[in-house]
């Protein structure tokens, strides 16, 4: 059998090596931002996983009690949209996953959306992770509201998705790239079977034709962010839908015109985060993507993103500064951001890896 996957592991002591806790910190900063509580016992963890494809399964262990963040600014610059599968061997999560209070304990699993805001906090902690890419989500699973959904320990679906996690943590080195795609689809598969009310809506096909006219819809108003034109009026004229349908399609997002602003502001925020020379001032950005004025920019982005477009180029700015174009470090934090996206390459000095 060919082992078509790549492995990597990670260990951190403070012991060892006092700047462990700021080394694992800058290592999950893709995902989220984190404070380490200092303890007299020091600090300890472990980052093992398989990568399958496309997705990722992995185990982390940590000795520390840890706040999780992860806000609109964070998402917006991370550029993954990935779900987190996640299983609690032992430890637990409190906190606020978006709009919902989640309490997951030992034998729960959880459903993280890196589209989603968290704000969470987790002691001593042993997990099982599928990182899964959102369009490798089935239609019936992709439309619901995930983020933060929490399986019980005692469910009989939930424990045989659990046994499903740990076997393929297990055997992921093992698998050929047929038998990983296979694996990550048995994943997804008794997920949306331990939450069958995700499955309840009765118009499953309905809602295949919904999510296909609203993803043309969408790919409509990023073609056209910068036109003038673009609004309700020319949308539904151009892809022959009626104002009331394309409302409703749109209407978690606050209207049709709300989730155009928010497309806008995000293309401003990419281009504030690449144009570090100055060369292109703010209100040249603003003015492009149909702002009236600098002012009235600022205090959408700020709403968006909570932070000013000033703030966020100087960020930028400094970030580049710190780390100059050239070959990428293997210590940088972009190193988990590379498992996410597939990139095999793992930091040569404190882990270890096998092809």
């Amino acid at each position: 059998m060919q082992a078509a996957s790549r492995q990597f592991v990670a260990r951190f002591d403070s012991r060892a090596l006092p700047e462990a806790p700021e080394v694992w910190r800058t290592l999950v900063r893709p995902y989220v931002d984190v404070r380490i509580e200092a303890s007299p016992h020091g600090f300890s963890g472990e980052m093992s996983g398989t990568h399958l494809g496309d997705c990722l399964i992995s185990r982390s262990a940590c000795t520390a009690t840890m706040d999780h963040r992860r806000n609109a600014m964070d998402i917006r610059r991370s550029h993954v949209d990935h779900l987190l599968i996640q299983l609690f061997t032992s430890g637990g999560v409190q906190g606020t996953y978006g709009k919902r209070t989640v309490n997951a304990a030992a034998g729960a699993i959880s459903v993280f959306d890196l589209g989603q805001p968290v704000d969470s906090r987790t002691t001593s902690f042993s997990t099982i992770t599928l990182t899964v890419p959102r369009d490798r989500l089935p239609t019936s699973l992709r439309s619901q509201k995930l983020h933060g959904a929490v399986l019980a320990p005692g469910l009989g679906a939930t424990r045989l998705l659990a046994s499903h996690l740990t076997e393929l943590l297990q055997s992921a080195p093992l698998l050929t790239r047929e038998e990983m795609a296979a694996s990550v689809n048995a994943s997804l598969i008794l997920l949306g079977g331990a939450q069958p009310k995700l499955l309840d809506s009765a118009g499953d096909a309905q809602q295949v034709i919904r999510d296909g006219v609203k993803r043309l819809i969408r790919d409509h108003i990023d073609r056209y962010l910068t036109t003038d034109a673009l609004s309700p009026e020319q949308i539904s004229a151009a892809m022959g839908i009626s104002r009331s349908n394309l409302y409703r399609l749109f209407q978690a997002e606050g209207g049709v015109q709300a989730y155009i602003q928010g497309r806008r502001l995000d293309r401003c925020f990419d281009e504030l985060m690449l144009s570090t020379g100055y060369r292109v001032t703010i209100i040249e950005i603003a003015y492009r993507y149909g702002f009236s004025s600098e002012s009235v920019f600022s205090r959408a982005f700020r709403r968006r993103f909570g932070v000013s477009p000033r703030e966020v180029r100087a960020s930028a700015r400094q970030t580049r500064d710190r780390h100059p174009a050239g070959p990428a470090s293997p210590d940088d934090e972009a190193t988990v951001r590379g498992w996410l996206e597939g990139i095999q390459r793992t930091p040569a000095i404190w882990a270890k890896t096998s092809a």
